[in-house]
């Protein structure tokens, strides 16, 4: 077959019939008896005959009567003598676009009119690329056919406009083109760029629909026959302002998917295409020569004039296409742009929303959302905003959910909103500061969807309630009105006639008003002043003939353009040149040349400027040379020294590929009749022109990264960190300082590390001291004590407490004296007199003795009137002495004192924190209660009816009432206590009795008086005034704040302010849980009601209250608790639990006796008390730092603020770093800043000005390091310190290598790696990140997940052990951090190929892969553990004794740790070398023939170890920092150094480092940091200080005088600085005080506050100090807000009877006028309610009426089938 590439299999048969037809019939009906020749329509004609119609043209007629294959016949053939239309034929093409034909005959012979065929396109699909065109197949089928006797490789020849459909081919390599065939196939295009196909030899045209005869034509957009409704023409120009600091500028961004694109770039700019696609890919393309560049699947087609640059592009935009203008020359260069953008976001309905009710009838709405065509996504609904012609759809409303719903009345949901409770509505804030102050801004506000509740609550709520109205907008335009710009006023003339000159012209900067203003940036001033040059020659050229002089007889013709008429688009439109300027010899022609466009609705030409026209200007001069005038010759004769000339030739290559380069203009001599290079001996040296350069190469150097010199190290010794900068730079110069620093990711190389560690060896033992503590006595003598201990710093940061003796240098004290002084008189407590009491509880009293305590520490005693003023000593205390007999309990109890009745009551105290519903209580306790707290009082008795219990109160018989009550168990119910609830509660039983005493808490966490009398009553037990009262009161109120500080959410939480508590709370949660313990069997069975009590209040018993004060104040002599906290809470807890009782009040002590009561007489105690506390309170406390643990985070805020001892990795988004370091102490302390232990100045970015902040702006990596904060007073010091570090995206250090795995071996891969492992081998994944933080590893399989022998080691390599074909696949590993994500994939191929021989190997390495024999003479092998060890017995295979195994004359089994496997019925042994002694002598015992066989090997332990290598050189010349450091290697036995896993299983020795060079360093200046230039503005100078040091063997700093430093080597310490910081703020004035009001008459006024440069021009805020900005909002005095709600009366029951209804009016209205105003001037008070229920008689059913105001809507709706609705509006539904 010949026609090997057709791409329908049709044609290939129908090819090879038509050949075979051919080769069998004559030669006269081709033109050449060797060519091919296609019938007309052997492609598509079935089996029939050609006639020739009248008009000589060929059609087809049937000559079969298969009637089976005709259609019916339609009415409107009937008539016209046809038959119906045949079936249609196959396809021409497969693809590509062919034609099929179909077929109708005449019924009447041929008097029909008409055509008998007709033709359809079909197979419009694309072929594949690898099929080719197919109009070169059919020239290729001809390759085999001789042309002439020759054959050829035939190429198609396209377009051609006269015969189209013919098939032309060209022989390839000649210029030999022939008409192979004069019909092309049926479906071959008639042009490359067009859908028009040729049929039957006619070129028919095709639509973009792909149909024949079709006319669509794609619109603009793209869409076949459409109407440009689906894009959008955007043009207009720009002019861009680039320079050699700014190296280029956007023009204009083109969007993804647009179409017809045309930019003209007139002016020295270079256009540079950026592409950006849907997936994140960037890349940049420039433009060197005109031509066509495939830029992500889009042709780019370039033109390049003398002036101007154009790109044209046809799209759609693979990308989105951003031009950008590069620098080249200091003019500025003018971007116009024209194409049409689709409209890449729709309004796309939503579902509708869930129904406002479950039942009962409700409504739905639904939404619109704004939909991004291309990635099919929803966006922000101000794109679709973008697009006037995108009409958001309005929201739809339908019922839902109308089933009635069960038991109810049906008036809620038929109206869920009523105009009782107000529909959603949207609620909308200010609008913000316009964002420009001209030009075009935006103003924003924020809107949200709110919702009023019963309670006139406003509420926000989902924003799809409040669809059913249009959303406000969030954005509006503002300040439209145009910036000042600069206006140019026309060139002056030329200041010279001739030659080279200068011209001026005037620039002035012109407001929106046309007036002259300021504001305009002086860097965008055009130039006022030029070159011009006069072409007029300032001297009389030597006349000589141009060496183009032509002869007479080769006269030029005069150039004949063809004339141009005006179209739609802007042309040049020549005129007709002049006639030559001379009528012989050389002379000029000129003409007109006018940029002109067609207005198509006037028919008339309009002209434009020449800017308008992108096309070349065509020349408006040229010579011309009417021939040698009369008397010349016709060659022009030239002298020696007038035929050769200096001339330029070109230039040299550029010295430099980027950042600018120099080319030398070639200088060279020619001859001027041949125009050929000569010598330069035969030119005159004395006029050779002068040396001529111009720069080249002027784009910017790729990007790469520039580091500076590591820092100092952090430490010496142990382990330090060496930080330095790096970044991403482009040169612009040869010049280090002229780079230009750029995104990290243009560099595409791997970052430099920015961290490294140094100094990472042991230090050498040291003594580390401890704070001193406080002296032991201020006065008299004391001593004050530290810890002093010898540690060890190692290389990985732990430190190791080591022996004394370890430390070489003295120890420094641990005991100093302190306190020298003589004290001053105080007075003290004498011995304490006995107990007054004999048992139980009582109190003791001493005297007070005045002494003083001298320096030597002897005490004195002094005059008692030197201690007057002082106050005293506690002189009262209690005492315990043992316990006493109760009822005497021991004696034996008489008949009727057994019948006696007893209260099992509990001494317990209870403190309520929390609101509770009811408290369950028993009698012989206190509480200590909020308010509305419902109580339950048991009294629980023996030998007693429950029923004749009796309540007492404050003496008194109780009075039952509503609120207070007994129950049949005798327990008293008190529901929501009042004051006049407080008081003591007793329960009698007969003769027993026992109280109870209930106090109430107030808000202000005051106990609450009762009413009446509040003075406190005396009794038996003592009396105390209303003055004791008061301060018994106030000291419950300080307790019981501590306690509620304490409590707070039933949880001891603490911040920083309570860390002082943390001792104490351990203390007091310990007993809270003590308290709540399971009570014991003997105890009451319902004791364990009120443990469970309420998780807001507390319980302990009275013994446990004393047990913890005691604690507390052990606590506090250990220094655990501050002293003044626990010395005022045991007073105030003491006092409370001991405070004297009622007459009526009996309060038990530990054991069940009464309390002594205190002394209260001379008052003493308590005052003395008091003051100490009140000393201890004000003594001096050591500098504190307030620390908030929290982990390090990622921060992707612009603005952070950190608390000293919080790490963070800040981010390009991060703007402003702030460091808080909250210092507590008596004196205040103060607080010092370092980084990396330097210390820091306030700077431009770095700002110290608040105590205890730390404020970065614009941090940058140099910012990076290790904070810390150092809070000092005169007690003492702290510090802490935070690490702030730049966050890096994660990386994989992936490779792309191919390794081969072999059975029974290990390999550890990159991922990355292709890796063909044999089944059985173990294979590793490592998979090495970068990244800050530090990455999380994690790995997916393609095939499925990880199972199996597939493990993920803690490193994040993924370790396959004895890999399986089940381990085929691919392998992703994933990095991930906050930043993003990194992936590489690794594929693991396995085979069952096994290792190939190795015929080389050693014998020793031979035993380790094969099974070594034992042998009746013996052998003997060397093992290294880990090895395989197989040792056979040397057998027949059919040997069936039995085998025995031995090793060092023992049976395997008595072998102590050996591991073994018998194989191959003994005949194998295989041993685990990892595990026990396996190495010796192995016997195998058998018996062969009746005979014992005895063979044996030696196995010996091939021994590596661990050995030390040559110290290195030293890391420094001088100093305490120089090291040297020993390697560790493993060597094997012959002290061959071996790879290290041999030696894996043996302690790895550590590194050892030592110090080396300890001696002083030169001195050398060292310069501090240049202070600010001394002008804010401007030029101006800034200075610094250098000094001369020296670093000693010891690592101190000694500063040396001025002349040990060499003079010629100090820095400059004064230069000459330009500061930028000429920005200023600028407030405008404050506008109306019109804002949202804030309170009675309170609103808020604003102003705009804009950062300005001293010379009037705006600058982004960025350039001003944030720090000086001035307010931008403030609060006024606004009459507007001088409001209030106002309420009317309720207005009737919405219902007659049942449960309705009523409203009432609210409105807002002002004070002073009186009149209604809008709702939100009242927004800043809670509005009242509206509307409340309201209850009417109940409805009697025997009447028929309407008893919902709702009925109509019932009605309406049609709802009276439901009873329900048919109840409620009897009326109205019979009405219906």
């Amino acid at each position: 077959m010949l026609l090997k590439k057709v791409d329908g299999l049709f044609v290939e048969l129908s090819f090879a019939v038509f050949l075979t037809c051919v080769s069998g019939s004559s030669q006269t009906g081709a033109s050449h008896s060797q060519s091919a020749y296609f019938l007309p329509e052997f492609a598509l004609s079935p089996q029939g005959s050609f006639m020739e119609d009248t008009t000589g043209e060929q059609f087809l007629t049937y000559r079969y009567d298969d009637q089976t294959s005709r259609t019916t016949r339609s009415d409107e053939d009937k008539d016209l003598g046809w038959d119906a239309w045949g079936p249609w034929s196959d396809c021409s093409r497969t693809c590509g676009g062919g034609a099929s034909y179909s077929l109708r005959r005449c019924l009447n012979g041929r008097n029909c009119e008409g055509r008998n065929i007709k033709y359809k396109t079909c197979s419009n699909m694309e072929c594949p690329v690898e099929s080719g065109d197919f109009r070169a197949q059919q020239c290729s089928a001809h390759n085999d056919i001789k042309y002439k006797g020759e054959t050829y490789e035939w190429l198609p020849v396209s377009n051609d406009l006269v015969t189209p459909c013919a098939l032309k081919c060209q022989a390839k390599g000649k210029n030999l083109v022939v008409e192979l065939a004069p019909k092309v196939l049926d479906g071959t295009r008639c042009k490359t760029d067009s859908l028009d196909m040729c049929i039957n030899g006619i070129c028919q045209a095709v639509g973009c629909d792909l149909q024949l005869g079709s006319n669509a034509k794609e619109d603009n957009c793209g869409v076949c026959a459409g109407d440009s409704s689906t894009c959008r023409l955007v043009r207009g120009q720009t002019k861009t302002h680039v320079s050699p600091e700014k190296a280029e500028e956007t023009a204009i961004a083109v969007p993804y998917g647009s179409r017809n694109v045309r930019i003209t770039a007139k002016g020295p700019g270079h256009l540079v295409i950026e592409s950006n696609t849907l997936q994140g890919k960037k890349e940049e393309h420039t433009f060197s020569s005109p031509g066509s560049s495939l830029i992500e699947n889009t042709n780019v087609e370039f033109q390049k004039g003398p002036d101007r640059q154009t790109l044209r592009i046809q799209g759609p935009l693979g990308a989105d296409f951003i031009v950008k203008v590069r620098y080249v020359s200091p003019r500025d260069t003018l971007v116009q742009f024209l194409y049409y953008q689709p409209i890449s976001h729709q309004w796309k309905e939503t579902d509708f929303f869930p129904c406002t009710v479950t039942c009962g009838g409700g409504y739905q709405l639904n939404s619109a959302e704004c939909i991004d065509v291309r990635l099919n996504r929803v966006v922000p609904d101000h794109y679709c905003h973008y697009y006037p012609e995108n009409k958001k759809p309005k929201p739809k409303l339908k019922e839902c959910n109308m089933d009635p719903c069960p038991a109810s009345d049906g008036y809620k949901e038929i109206m869920p909103y009523d105009h009782f409770q107000p529909l959603p509505r949207w609620e909308h804030n200010p609008w913000t500061a316009c964002s420009v102050s001209c030009g075009g801004g935006i103003q924003r506000r924020t809107v949200i969807c709110v919702e009023e509740t019963v309670h006139s609550e406003i509420l926000q709520v989902e924003e799809w309630k409040c669809m059913y109205t249009p959303k406000p907008t969030l954005m509006q335009t503002c300040n439209l009105f145009d910036c000042p710009k600069w206006v140019a006023m026309e060139w002056s003339q030329c200041t010279v006639t001739c030659g080279r000159g200068l011209r001026y012209r005037v620039v002035l900067c012109i407001d929106h008003h046309g007036q002259h203003t300021g504001g305009c940036n002086p860097q965008l001033k055009p130039h006022i002043k030029e070159e011009c040059v006069v072409p007029v020659a300032c001297y009389k050229p030597k006349e000589k003939l141009p060496v183009e002089a032509k002869l007479p007889w080769f006269k030029q013709a005069q150039e004949l353009d063809d004339i141009r008429s005006a179209s739609e688009e802007p042309s040049f439109i020549p005129d007709a040149w002049s006639p030559c300027s001379v009528t012989c010899g050389p002379g000029r022609q000129t003409r007109q040349v006018k940029c002109r466009v067609l207005l198509t609705f006037s028919q008339t030409e309009a002209e434009l400027p020449d800017d308008e026209c992108e096309e070349p200007k065509p020349e408006v001069e040229q010579h011309c040379n009417l021939g040698p005038c009369h008397g010349e010759d016709a060659f022009p004769q030239f002298t020696r020294e007038d035929l050769y000339d200096w001339e330029y030739e070109g230039f040299t290559t550029c010295s430099a590929s980027c950042a600018g380069g120099k080319q030398e203009a070639i200088v060279v001599c020619l001859n001027k009749r041949d125009r050929q290079i000569v010598a330069d001996s035969h030119c005159d040296a004395s006029n050779r022109p002068p040396k001529m350069s111009r720069s080249c190469s002027t784009e910017l150097c790729p990007p790469r990264w520039e580091s500076t010199s590591w820092n100092s190290c952090s430490a010496t010794c142990g382990v330090g960190i060496q930080t330095r900068s790096v970044t991403c730079k482009r040169r612009a110069s040869f010049n280090n300082e002229d780079s230009v620093l750029v995104p990290e990711k243009e560099c595409l190389e791997a970052k430099p590390a920015i961290v490294q560690s140094c100094n990472q060896f042991d230090c050498p033992p040291l003594w580390q001291v401890e704070e001193w503590r406080e002296c032991s006595h201020s006065c008299g003598g004391g001593t004050q004590s530290r810890k002093v201990h010898c540690k060890k710093l190692h290389s990985d940061g732990s430190v190791l407490k080591v022996a004394d003796e370890f430390c070489k240098n003295p120890k420094p004290p641990s005991h100093i004296p302190c306190g020298k002084i003589d004290c001053p008189p105080h007075l003290i407590g004498g011995e304490w007199s006995k107990c007054s009491v004999s048992c139980g509880v009582g109190i003791q009293r001493r005297e007070t003795v005045c002494r003083r305590m001298t320096a030597t520490g002897q005490q004195v005693t002094l005059n008692r009137s030197e201690c007057t003023s002082l106050p005293p000593p506690p002189l009262v205390r209690t005492c315990r002495v043992s316990s006493c007999v109760k009822h005497n309990k021991e004696s034996k109890p008489k008949a009727s004192q057994k019948r006696e009745p007893q209260i099992l009551g509990q001494n317990r105290v209870y403190i309520q924190t929390r609101q509770e519903k009811r408290i369950h209580f028993t009698v012989g306790g206190r509480a200590y209660l909020l308010p509305k707290t419902s109580v339950v009082i048991k009294c629980p008795v023996k030998r007693f009816p429950k029923t004749l219990i009796r309540w007492e109160k404050d003496g008194q018989a109780l009075f039952i009432s509503k609120r207070l009550g007994i129950t049949k168990s005798g327990s008293l119910k008190i529901h929501s206590l009042e004051a006049a609830d407080i008081g003591v509660y007793r329960c009698v039983a007969g003769s027993a009795g026992d109280t109870f005493v209930l106090k109430l808490i107030g808000k202000d966490n005051r106990l609450i008086e009762p009413p009446g009398d509040r003075k406190l009553k005396t009794g038996q037990s003592g009396n105390l005034d209303a003055n004791e009262a008061a301060r018994m009161e106030e000291k419950w109120n300080r307790m019981s704040k501590v306690w509620q500080t304490w409590s707070e959410k039933n949880e001891f939480y603490l911040d920083d302010s309570h860390s002082n508590d943390q001792a104490f709370l351990r203390v007091l949660s310990s007993y809270f849980q003590k308290s709540a313990e399971p009570p014991s069997p003997s105890e009451h069975p319902n004791r364990h009601r009120e443990l469970a009590l309420l998780p807001g209040s507390y319980s302990m018993d009275a013994r446990h209250f004393e047990e913890l004060a005691r604690n507390i104040s052990e606590q506090a002599e250990g220094r655990d608790v501050a002293d003044d906290m626990a010395s005022q809470l045991i007073y105030h807890l003491m006092a409370e639990v001991t405070r004297p009782q009622s007459t009526t009040e009996k309060w038990k002590g530990p054991l069940g006796e009464k309390v002594a009561l205190l002394d209260k007489t001379p008052n003493t105690s308590e005052l003395a008390l008091n003051k100490d506390a009140q000393r201890r309170f004000q003594k001096q406390k050591k500098a504190h730092i307030v620390r908030r643990r929290l982990g390090p985070s990622v921060v992707f805020q612009k603005q952070l603020n950190l608390s000293i001892g919080r790490s963070a990795f800040l981010t390009n988004a991060t703007q402003t770093v702030a460091l808080m370091c909250e210092a507590l102490g008596v004196p205040e302390p103060k607080v010092f800043w370092t980084r990396n232990g330097i210390p820091l100045r306030s700077s431009e970015r770095i700002s110290l000005d608040v105590p205890g902040r730390l404020q970065i702006l614009r941090p940058q990596f140099d910012d990076a390091g290790r904070y810390e904060c150092t809070a000092a007073n005169d007690q003492g010091t702290d510090s802490e310190s935070s690490l702030l570090l730049f966050a890096e995206p994660p990386g994989i250090k992936s490779s792309k290598k191919n390794s081969t795995v072999w059975a029974g071996h290990s390999w550890t891969a990159i991922v990355g790696d292709t890796v063909v492992a044999s089944s059985g081998s173990n294979v590793t994944l490592d998979c090495p990140v970068t990244g800050v933080p530090p990455p999380t590893i994690n790995w997916h399989r393609k095939e499925g997940l990880l199972k199996g022998n597939m493990v993920l080691l803690s490193n994040g390599s993924l370790s396959l052990h004895n890999v399986s074909f089940e381990n085929f696949g691919t392998y992703f590993c994933v990095a991930a951090n906050p930043l993003g994500k990194a992936t590489a994939a690794s594929a693991l191929l396995v085979t069952a190929l096994k290792a190939p021989a190795e015929p080389s190997v050693p014998p020793r390495d031979k035993a380790r892969k094969r099974i070594m024999m034992a042998s009746r003479v013996g052998n003997y092998i060397s093992v290294k553990p880990g090895d395989l060890l197989r040792l056979g017995c040397p057998v027949l295979t059919n040997h069936k004794n039995p085998i025995h195994w031995r090793l060092q004359n023992q049976t395997m089994q008595k072998v102590p740790g050996l591991q073994y496997k018998i194989l191959l019925a003994g005949r194998v042994l295989e041993v685990n070398t990892l595990f026990g002694r396996f190495y010796g002598r192995y016997q195998c015992h058998t018996s062969v023939n009746s005979q014992i066989m005895s063979a044996w090997v030696s196995v010996s332990l091939e021994d590596y170890q661990w050995e030390l290598g040559n110290w290195t050189s030293c890391s420094a010349s001088c100093g305490n920092k120089g090291t040297q450091s020993r390697s560790v290697r493993c060597v094997s036995e012959a002290n061959h150094e071996v790879n290290s896993s041999a030696c894996q299983h043996l302690p790895r020795p550590a590194l050892e480092r030592r110090p080396c060079n300890l001696q002083d360093c030169p001195p050398s200046w060292v310069p501090e940091a240049w202070s600010h230039c001394s002008t804010p503005c401007g030029s101006g100078f800034r200075q610094r200080q250098t000094t001369c040091r020296q670093m000693t063997a010891s690592g101190h700093i000694k500063i040396l005088p001025r002349d040990d430093c060499r003079p010629e080597h100090q820095p400059a310490e004064r230069e000459v600085c330009v500061s930028d910081t000429c920005a200023l703020w600028v407030a405008r004035s404050w506008r109306q005080c019109a804002g949202r009001c804030l309170g009675p008459a309170v609103s808020t006024q604003h102003r705009q506050v804009i950062c300005q440069h001293s010379n009037g021009s705006l600058l982004p805020d960025s350039y001003c100090d944030e720090r000086k900005r001035p307010l931008s909002s403030r609060n006024c005095s606004a009459d507007i807000c001088n409001v209030h709600w106002v309420t009317q009366a309720w207005n009737t029951c919405t219902v007659s009877c049942g449960h309705g209804f009523q409203s009432r009016k609210v409105e807002c209205v002002h004070k002073k006028s009186h009149k209604t105003v809008d709702d939100q001037l009242c927004s800043w008070q809670k509005r009242p309610s509206k509307w409340q229920h309201c209850s009417a008689t109940s409805c009697s059913r025997g009447e028929c009426k309407d008893t919902s105001h709702y009925c109509a809507v019932v009605k309406r709706l049609k709802l009276c089938l439901i009873d329900l609705y048919k109840q409620r509006c009897c009326k109205s539904c019979q009405e219906g």
